[in-house]
Order: structure tokens, then sequence, then C-alpha cells
């Protein structure tokens, strides 16, 4: 029946209403849509980014399409470091057709640091078929990355697959028989107490010769006692301390069995370990029996690769003994990276106990030794004569040369595991690669003569041919992480030396310390050589530093008379530097900018100056230092994070905490170890850190910390460097002498300003010249090796 037009009428109306209705509810969704985006970016500027992203997860499920509402998001998890907000941003965008080509790259790092394999896969496979239309820079780099990550993939997920599939297997191998299996099922869901069954004669099988090799089906009961079971559950009591230890015991027997779970990782501490080195470590573990080259490119961590390692061996039991070899100037940071991070206290050639000429020394069951000791006629015997479960040698390079005594001693040396470390396994000839391997493996890469034959070109000894047979005989030997692979990008830093000019107070009392030092010099010949570079590096730091020294040794007295005086007059001289000009360019550093800044320092004297000053200035500071608890410490980064504008801090610096949301510092003064600046850097330009770093070096001009800012940066851009490049290019240079050493050397020994310019511009051009080399070195290795995670 038709409608009438009055119903037409009342049908169209209607429908106006509920459009309109639609309408204003869109609009009031749209509203608390965009209120929850302004609360959102609220909380994001006033650096609140957890309550942040509660407010901006409502937003987008009510403005799923607004783009600026999804990059706030993505904005957010970045801030927070969370993966998956991120992920589920990068999701949002896709969705919206606003998602570019560099996304859709990162994206697929984000998913092998997540782990999510499977999707990983997925999206790579997705990206790689489409490489060529990418607009995106580094393409050819990239690709090869996307590759890699593929490859790894397929591999992560076969292994797992494997695994089920083997753990299903053996289920079904212990299936029991249906019946057996309907009675069990009877007895868990009637939680009672049947009598055993007893079986009538016709289902028990007859024995038959012929089918002897099968075994009789024996019948099972499965028996609970209900009230027993549900008491078990009621009870809350803690079980005890000796239950706990038991309960964990026995968990580590049971993952000692494979390697699939890292049993030591819980154990570190102020570190947490990146999922390549994880799976570093249980290739090493799995697959090469403990003996591998450990070759990632600069500042990847190698030596948490080789701690982890060495950890999971000692807490399974596996290795009782070690020794780890590395150069001079790099015991004490072994030392202490074992300690703070792996809470594995060794002795070391540094320690009191060698210096002291202990003959048990060498029987210490893990020790970290300079190789130039070890090597020593003094020690050869006492270390080749042992053995040891595993041996650990740094800037493994130095043992590419076979008729060298580096080389024979790691060759004498009796070890079941060796993991050998280097970033550069290559420098001048492909047989300095043979004698590493070699060391690993012998026979891996065969003889000398038919290694030369099969995989060196006349002519050119750095350039293999057979390249993929090379590969595939070092990739069951040697691992090389990248970059690249491990998806680390960290924004550039700059450096600003700023040189300041001493007041007439400040240039007289160099002076006079000046002539003390040669005083101290010329009248113990050389043994008050470790009081001279102490005094000068604290003259370096503040007169205050200065001044505490002077006043223990006036305290210890036995001086002479002259230097006696001397002392109490350089003494008397720090006090007249209060407000040092270096203190107003810090106070001009903090008022220009309202940036957080780190203020480094080496001295607690320096430390508690500086606290006065700032403190006078009503410039709002915290400190930061190694006399303080562990909840100090907490309190002071997270004051320094919430509302505080400067860290002044010793050169422990906040390590082991997360202090990437600053991006500017200064070296109020300078070490004179370039290791122990980079240390400094580190503490926030690495992964994290979302700006550039901004670094501002405080010197005197003429003093020695001007002579070798001089040398790093201006003729070596040591600023510039990956952290962890100017080990290689020091050990090039120095050797077994310390770069402090060095320069102290040249300083005192130096009788004249112009004698002293040309020591300085000598040990100049040494560097600048190791450094041209490691660049050779480099490329070089680039070239043989690619970005390849497993070679």
């Amino acid at each position: 029946m038709a409608k009438s037009k009055a119903e037409k009428r009342k049908q169209k109306r209607k429908q106006k209403q509920v459009q309109v209705r639609l309408a204003k509810a869109g609009k009031a969704v749209a509203d608390k849509g965009w209120f929850y985006y302004e609360d959102a970016l609220y909380y994001y500027e006033i650096a609140d980014p957890s309550q942040a992203l509660k407010s901006i997860k409502n937003a987008v499920k009510l403005l799923p399409k607004e783009e600026v509402v999804i990059l706030l998001m993505g904005r957010i998890g970045q801030e927070l470091g969370d993966a998956q907000v991120q992920l589920d941003a990068m999701d949002c965008l896709e969705k919206i057709g606003k998602m570019t080509d560099s996304m859709r790259y990162e994206r697929v790092i984000f998913l092998i640091n997540s782990r999510k394999y499977e999707r990983c896969l997925k999206t790579a496979e997705d990206l790689l078929q489409n490489f060529t239309l990418l607009k995106i820079d580094d393409k050819r780099r990239k690709r090869t990355t996307i590759k890699d990550i593929i490859a790894y993939c397929k591999e992560v997920i076969a292994e797992t697959r494997e695994r089920e599939e083997s753990i299903r297997r053996m289920a079904e191998s212990y299936k029991p028989q249906d019946g057996l299996a309907e009675a069990g099922a009877k007895h868990m869901t009637d939680m009672a107490d049947p009598p055993t069954p007893t079986p009538e004669p016709s289902t028990v099988p007859p024995v038959d010769s012929k089918a002897s090799e099968k075994p009789a089906s024996v019948p099972v009961t499965v028996n609970i006692d209900k009230d027993a079971f549900v008491k078990a559950l009621a009870v809350t009591e803690t079980a005890g301390p000796d239950l706990y230890e038991l309960a964990l015991m026995s968990h580590k027997i049971r993952f000692a069995e494979s390697f699939e779970t890292l049993i030591c990782l819980p154990g570190l501490t102020e570190i947490q370990s990146f999922w390549y080195q994880e799976e570093t470590a249980k290739k090493v573990l799995k697959q090469f029996r403990g003996r591998a080259l450990l070759s990632d490119e600069v500042g990847l961590g190698k030596t948490i690769e080789a701690l982890i390692i060495l950890s999971e061996y000692l807490r399974r039991g596996m290795v009782k003994t070690a020794l780890i070899l590395t150069p001079t100037p790099l015991v004490s940071q072994w030392q202490t990276e074992m300690a703070s991070k792996f809470n594995l206290n060794v002795p070391s050639t540094d320690s009191p106990e060698f210096k002291s000429g202990d003959n048990n020394f060498w029987e210490q069951k893990v020790v970290v030794a300079s190789i130039n000791q070890a090597k020593s006629k003094k020690n050869w015997d006492l270390i080749t004569s042992r053995e040891y479960d595993m041996v650990i040698v740094d800037e493994a390079h130095h043992l590419k040369n076979k008729s060298t005594l580096n080389f024979k001693l790691v060759n004498a040396l009796k070890k079941k595991f060796i993991l050998l470390l280097t970033a550069t396994p290559v420098e001048n000839n492909l047989m300095e690669l043979y004698n590493l391997i070699t060391l690993l493996k012998p026979g891996q890469l065969e003889t000398a003569t038919s290694f030369r034959e099969r995989f060196m070109k006349r002519g050119d000894p750095t350039d293999p041919q057979n390249r993929e047979m090379l590969k595939n005989l070092l990739s069951q030997v040697m691992i090389r992480n990248t970059r690249a692979l491990a998806g680390i990008h960290i924004p550039p830093r700059f450096a600003t030396t700023i040189r300041i000019a001493p007041t007439k107070d400040e240039a007289a009392f160099y002076e006079r310390l000046q002539t003390l030092l040669h005083l101290l010099n010329d009248q113990n010949k050389g043994r008050s050589k470790l009081m001279i570079k102490n005094l000068l590096a604290q003259a370096g730091s503040s007169p205050r530093a200065v001044e505490a020294t002077l006043e223990r040794m006036i305290d210890n007295g036995s001086w002479l008379l002259e230097t006696e005086k001397e002392i109490k007059a350089v003494r008397n001289l720090c006090r007249t530097t209060v407000d040092t000009p270096k203190n107003m360019a810090l106070l001009k550093l903090v008022k220009a900018d309202s940036e957080k800044l780190i203020v480094f320092v080496k001295y607690t004297a320096t430390l508690e100056h500086l606290a006065e000053f700032l403190e006078w200035n009503n410039v709002s500071f915290v400190l930061f230092h190694g006399g303080m608890s562990n909840e100090k410490k907490d309190a002071a980064i997270e004051g320094f994070k919430e509302n505080v504008q400067v860290l002044v801090t010793t050169e422990i610096g906040g390590e082991g905490r997360n202090i990437q949301f600053c991006s500017r510092m200064v070296n109020y003064d300078l070490p004179w170890n370039p290791m122990k600046i980079e240390q400094r850097i580190g503490r926030i330009h690495r992964i994290g850190q979302e700006k550039e770093v901004q670094i501002y070096n405080f010197c005197a001009q003429g003093s020695i910390e001007d002579y070798i800012l001089d040398i790093l940066d201006r003729k070596i851009n040591m600023f510039e460097m990956v952290i962890g490049e100017i080990d290689m290019i020091l050990g090039r240079v120095t050797g077994e002498k310390e770069f402090s050493d060095m320069v102290c050397d040249i300083w005192v020994g130096s009788q004249t300003p112009e004698e002293r310019d040309q020591s300085f511009a000598k040990l100049g051009t040494k560097l600048k010249r190791a450094k041209t080399g490691y660049v050779k070195t480099k490329e070089l290795d680039g070239k043989l090796f690619g970005d390849s995670y497993e070679l």
C-alpha cells in the first residue's frame, strides 16, 4: 500500500532528526577527542610522558584519522622508549595512508628489536618486494640490512618451530592409551579415590613371541587427594628462604641443560644487554662451542658480549679458571666493568697484590692481566704451565703476526674456550686473519700455503678470491655485528672548546706552581712523578683541588726547608683565586639557556667549590658523587630530571642511570686520558638520546689541557668520532704507555716553551697518522666483511 504524502513528510522529518542527532554525537565525540589531544599535549610539554600517553590513547580512539594526533602518540612513545606505542602509531598512519617510506624501514627495526620475529619477517619481505620504489636515503645499505633481518628472522622462527615440534613429539610419545586417558580424566573430574581396577582376562593382551618387542600396555590411574589439594592452594604463608633458594637452584639445573635461556642476565647491574649481544652469546655457546672471534663494529659492546659468555659458563660450572689478556691501558677498565656490571670481583695486574710481588697472584681462579706483563720472562712459565678453562684476548689484532711474543703466548696457553675480540681483524694482509682463526680453531682454514692459494689474489693481499667459500668458513668461528643490523641511530655530537684567559692572580698561581714542580722533580730524580702529575691535573681543575693536596703534603712533613716554603707559598696563592674565570664562564652558559646541563669534574674539592659558587648565584643544582648512598644518588638523578637545571658530578657520572633526557654537558676540567673523556660523553651520547649533544670543554689558555684539546680536537677531531674509536687510534700510538704519562713527560721534560710546542706537535702528528691508518683499516674491513651478522 502506497504511503500518503503526510507519512512521507513525517518519515523525512524523522530521518533529518536522526541525521542531526548523529551529527551532534559525532561532533561531541570529536570535541572529546580533541580535548584528550590537548590534554596529552600539555602533559608532553611539561615532561610527563606517562600521563600524556593515557590521554593520547583516548584521543586516537576517538580521532583515528587525524594525522596530528597519531604523530603525537608516536613522539610520546619515543620519549618513553616504548616500542609498542611507536609501532601502534605507525600502524595508524598506515591505515590513513600517511606513513612515509622512512617510517616503513624504521618499523622493521622496531619489530626486530622487539623480537616480534614473525611480524617482522612479513613486514620486511613486503618492504623488500617494493624496495626500488621507496624514497629513502642510503638505499643500498638499508637493503642489505633488510635482507640480513629476513634471514635472521627465518632462522629464529625455524628454530622455534623445530623446538615446539620436538616438544609435541615428546608429549605424544608419552601419551597414555585412550581408555587410560579417559580414566585419568574421570579421576581428575571426580577428585576422588576409587579402587584400582582389576583388568578382566579378556582385556589382558596374550604374550606372543613375535610381538614381544612391543611393550605391554600398563594401566595408569591418577589419584588426587581433594582436601590436601585445596588446602595447599589455600595456604598463603611464604615457604621461607631455604625453599626459595632450592627452587632457584632447580630452575638453574633445568636451564643448564641448554643455552636457549641465558641464566646470567638477571644478575646484571647498571647495564641492559641488547638483543644482538644476547644472540651473539647464544651462538657462541651453542654453535661455536666457546671458541669465537668477536668482531663487532666499534662501540657495539664486544666486552659485554664476552663477559656474558664468561658469566654464563661460570654460573653453569663449565668454567672455573679464566685469564683475560688486554693492553695495559685497558686492564682497569675490564676490572671495573666486571665488578660493576657482572658482580665479578677479580684481581688484575693493576691490583696492589700484584704490585706487591705476591707469588700466588697467577694462581687465582680468574685474573685480568696486561698482555705485556703476561709475556714477560718473569711470568711466562707461571702462566703457560697451568690450564685455563677460558681465555679472553681483547684488541686481538695485536696477535696478527705469528712471530710476535703476543701470538706465541696465546698459542702456548692451555685453554678449553677462547674468545678473541677485535673490530679490525685485518689491517694489512689476509694472513693476519688466517693467524687469528688458527689460534681459535687450528685447521679451519687448512694450511697457510693452501689458504694463500685458495683465497689470496696475487698483487693484492687484502682482496680475497673465492669470497663465498671464505665467508662460509669464517661464519663458523666469527661474528660481526654492525650498527645497521643493531638498529643503533644516535644523533650527532658537537664540541666547543672554551679557552679562558687566566686572571693576574691565577697567572701568578700557575707560575709559582710550575716552580714547585720543577723543584720536586730535581730533588727526587723522577720519584715524584705521580705527585707532579696529580698536582698538574688538579691545577687544571681548580685551585681548591690543589690546596687540598698541598695541605696533606704539609701535614706529612719531611720536606726540605726550601721545598716546604714553596709548598706553603703555592697553598696561600690557592686561597686568592676564589671566583675564577671558569666559574664565570659556567654561569654565563647556565644563564644563556634554560636547558639542563651536566657539569663533570674530577676532584671532590672542585665539586664542593662549584657547589658554593652555584648556591651563591642562585642556580638550581644537585650533586652526584661516589660517596653518596644509592638512595641519595637516585634522588639526585630524579631531582635533576624533574626540576633542577644543573647536575654537578664526578667521574662516576650517573653510571648505569638513564640521563639521556639531558643533551648538554661541560667538561669543567679535562681528564688527560681520552678514554675517560669518552666515558663522560657516553653518559648522554648513547642509545635513547633524541637530541644533538653539545659538549663544552673548559681550559685555561696555555695550560696542559689546552695542548691536549688542541691535539684531540683540531688534529684528529675526536669529538666527532664514534664512541670507542679513540681507543683504536691510541692503541696504535701509545703501545703499553698511558697517554696521560706521555703528555706529562712532555710538559715536565720540556726546558722551554718552544721545546714544549715542538714535542706536542710531534705527538699530534703521530695521532693524525694513526687515525689515517685506522680509517684505512676500517674501509678494508668494510670491503671484506660488509654488513653481515654472521661475518
